[in-house]
Order: C-alpha cells, then sequence, then structure tokens
C-alpha cells in the first residue's frame, strides 16, 4: 500500500472491531461514545520485544498520554493470548488490539511495501493516529518507537485539552 493511502489529518478515521487481549470485542464507535481524545498506535510486535521485566518503553510512554484523559489503543497484528500475556506480564492499562487479519492496519494505510537491500517487502509502518472526539484525525506521527515522538504527542494533546 502507498504512503499516499495512509488516512490524513482532517480524514474522519475508519471504523474498526477487533479483540482485545481479554477477548472482548472493542469498537473505535464505542471508543467515540467516551467523548475523549484517541490514540491509535499501529505497532510493530518488535516494539513489545523491546520490554523486559524492569523496563517497558511502551507501557511507560502511553501511559503518560493515558494520565492526560486520552484513550490509548494498540493495534497490531500479534495473535489475543500473546496481547494478553504481555499486558499480564507488563500490567498494560491500555487497549491492545489483535488485527490478525490487517483490516484496520490496511484501512488505515500503514501496511507499506519497501525496498530492504533492493528486495521489496511488506511491513506495517509505525504510526501513530490522534482522533478528536468525533473520530477525526487531528495529527499524525510515523515513530519508529513511540519516544521518538513522544514529547511532542504530549504536548499537542495538552494543547488540544487545554491542559
Amino acid at each position: 500500500m502507498a504512503k499516499d493511502k495512509r488516512k490524513k489529518v482532517g480524514e474522519i478515521a475508519p471504523e474498526f472491531c477487533l479483540t482485545e487481549a481479554e477477548g472482548k470485542e472493542v469498537c473505535l464507535r464505542d471508543l467515540l461514545n467516551e467523548n475523549k481524545h484517541i490514540l491509535i498506535y499501529f505497532s510493530q510486535t518488535e516494539e513489545k520485544r523491546r520490554c523486559d521485566r524492569s523496563e517497558c518503553p511502551l507501557k511507560e510512554n502511553l501511559e503518560k498520554v493515558m494520565n492526560l484523559g486520552v484513550t490509548v489503543v494498540v493495534i497490531d497484528p500479534d495473535p489475543v493470548e500473546e496481547h494478553k500475556r504481555f499486558k499480564h506480564d507488563h500490567d498494560i492499562k491500555f487497549f491492545m488490539l489483535s488485527d490478525p487479519d490487517m483490516t484496520a492496519i490496511k484501512g488505515y494505510g500503514v501496511y507499506e511495501k519497501v525496498d530492504v537491500h533492493g528486495i521489496e517487502k511488506e511491513k506495517i509502518v509505525s504510526t501513530v493516529f490522534l482522533l478528536d472526539p468525533q473520530g477525526r484525525i487531528v495529527q499524525v506521527w510515523e515513530p519508529k518507537v513511540i519516544e521518538d515522538n513522544i514529547d511532542d504527542i504530549i504536548k499537542t494533546v495538552k494543547k488540544l485539552r487545554g491542559i
């Protein structure tokens, strides 16, 4: 999928219904009913593998955003069982949604063909979408890892929320 397919600022975020780590279906429309900003992080599996028992940058950084009153959702193609284990091992409070068919991943345009040493491969491009309470995309970041943009994400959320 080409980069021009990626959802952009000003567009309405595509609906999704995916399974959460505890086996419950979570739909974007239900999260919008909470009248909060929503941060959706399409993550590569490698991001979770960077966590160990004493440090987990994914958790630490995304919880900073949650503490500002934002609903945080991580979406990747990993199975529900892996998310459940990861949430338990790291005491994760945000949503981790499994997208094994990559419906949401492709719907948001974050699955791209890239050149790796002259070989074309498809991969998920780590991307963060910030949605307003009505589901409109207000900001997009493309961090390799979440801490690459966490300060800007926090600054943007504070500005939008008047904090």
